[in-house]
């Protein structure tokens, strides 16, 4: 008999088996859709992020854009859309989109200040600088600022709207802002598709529908050179170079009232003057008269004379200089028969009023007025408005100097006199302000000679 075969089952380890094929297969097909969808999330997050961070860049830059641009287009009071530019560099990639200038200087017939707004092409990209100029148009600005990174290649020109019969044209050139209603800045910057409008009105515009008829300005006013007042480049002085003292000389060598009271004269008998105020919608007209004792009321200078012992201070001594045209009304010691000296004169000046090109009355201004020559020992000046009359000081350290060594006396009141009684080297002068007056007379009372002058305060 055959011994029994006996089956042995032998375990074998399981340490170094690997992966079916198929496992390896299923692996590899799911491990690219994992990685796929991750990628995708993770390049989503970072484009969400590069369009925050654009975002936020870009809305920076709208607000850096507001900051200026209103105050720019408000000064204006001439504007150009004119791709040549008038502050910076004329440099290769650089277009000027809106040029804007006020500060006009009668002396260099040069405006003061210049800003262009251009753009700088930078490749893919172009930034918005602001180029500012404080003496005038040049390629050497005064200051250069970036005020936006992201702005669209060829960025279109601020809309500029104007009143019906407006005949300026700032696509070509400089155009006056007189009858521009609006000047609006729209821009979409590129990197977040940000938009954002700008609006702003130049205050020499108007928001009226159309110009219309207003009487055509005879001559203008005259601001003194900028710097040497405080209102040198808001005080416009009236120019009397026109008035004729011997035509509406209401009492040649005769005291039109012997009691010194002023005597108003016939409406009929004064000469209407208009005086455009320059770079503005505004034109100053009223009418003048004068009267005196002795000799005529005429048309002189600033400064009226020059002295080393007692010189007129309006126009010397740095002093609200350079002055143009004849805004002085003096007693005139050449003029008639006899001497003005000692004579005691009258200025009237009617129906003042200060209107915008639509004849329309301008709100917020001051008419101002005071001495043009020195009160000395013996003489004095009077002031009699409707409206009262106030002190414009002289500086912010002196109201008027010595110039009334006896006093003044009146103010906050509708009339005014400075007087003296001395001979002196003075250190200021006086100088009135009253709010839209429509009259004022003037009385002259001099030992010698006295002058006044007359202008108006803009509201900026």
């Amino acid at each position: 008999m055959s011994p029994r075969r006996r089956h042995v089952r032998v375990a074998t380890a399981r340490a170094d088996d690997g992966f079916t094929l198929i496992e390896l297969l299923i692996v590899c097909m799911i491990i690219p859709v994992i990685v796929g969808a991750l990628a995708l999330s993770l390049l989503a997050i970072l484009s969400e992020q590069h369009q925050t961070a654009a975002s936020i860049s870009d809305t920076a830059d709208a607000q850096t854009v507001s900051a200026v641009y209103g105050t720019d287009v408000m000064s204006a009071v001439s504007l150009t859309t004119s791709p040549a530019v008038q502050c910076g560099p004329t440099t290769t990639g650089t277009t000027q989109l809106l040029g804007l200038r006020w500060g006009y200087n009668q002396q260099t017939t040069l405006y003061q200040t210049v800003v262009s707004y251009v753009e700088i092409n930078k490749g893919t990209t172009s930034a918005l600088v602001r180029e500012y100029c404080a003496t005038g148009a040049s390629q050497n600005p005064t200051s250069s600022t970036t005020i936006s990174s992201d702005i669209p290649t060829s960025q279109p020109v601020p809309t500029i709207t104007t009143v019906s019969g407006y005949s300026g044209s700032p696509s070509t050139g400089w155009a006056t802002a007189v009858g521009v209603t609006g000047v609006t800045f729209s821009i979409t910057e590129p990197g977040s598709n940000y938009a954002y409008s700008l609006t702003a009105v130049p205050r020499a515009g108007t928001s009226s529908g159309q110009f219309t008829g207003v009487v055509t300005p005879t001559t203008t006013c005259g601001f003194a050179t900028p710097g040497t007042g405080s209102y040198a480049s808001t005080l416009c002085f009236a120019n009397f170079s026109g008035y004729n003292g011997a035509s509406y000389n209401g009492g040649y060598n005769v005291d039109p009232n012997p009691s010194g009271s002023p005597r108003t004269p016939a409406p009929t008998n004064c000469q209407t003057m208009t005086e455009a105020v320059p770079n503005t919608p505004f034109t100053l007209s009223f009418c003048v008269s004068t009267s005196s004792s002795v000799g005529w009321v005429v048309p002189w200078q600033i400064p009226t004379y020059a002295s080393s012992s007692s010189e007129a201070y309006l126009g010397n001594n740095g002093f609200y200089t350079g002055i143009p045209g004849d805004p002085a009304l003096y007693q005139d010691p050449n003029s008639g028969t006899g001497n003005a000296q000692g004579a005691l004169s009258y200025v009237y000046i009617t129906n003042i009023k200060l209107l915008d090109q639509n004849g329309h009355p301008a709100s917020n201004w001051e008419l101002v007025t005071g001495d043009a020559e020195t009160t000395d020992a013996g003489e004095s000046m009077t002031w009699t408005s409707n409206q009262v009359l106030t002190l414009l000081p002289n500086s912010p350290t002196s109201l008027y100097g010595n110039s009334c060594n006896s006093g003044l006396t009146g103010v906050g009141t509708m009339s005014v006199t400075c007087s003296s009684s001395v001979n002196s080297d003075k250190t200021g002068t006086v100088m009135l302000e009253a709010s839209a007056p429509t009259s004022l007379t003037v009385t002259l009372q001099g030992a010698g000679l006295e002058a006044m002058f007359l202008g108006v305060l803009l509201p900026w």
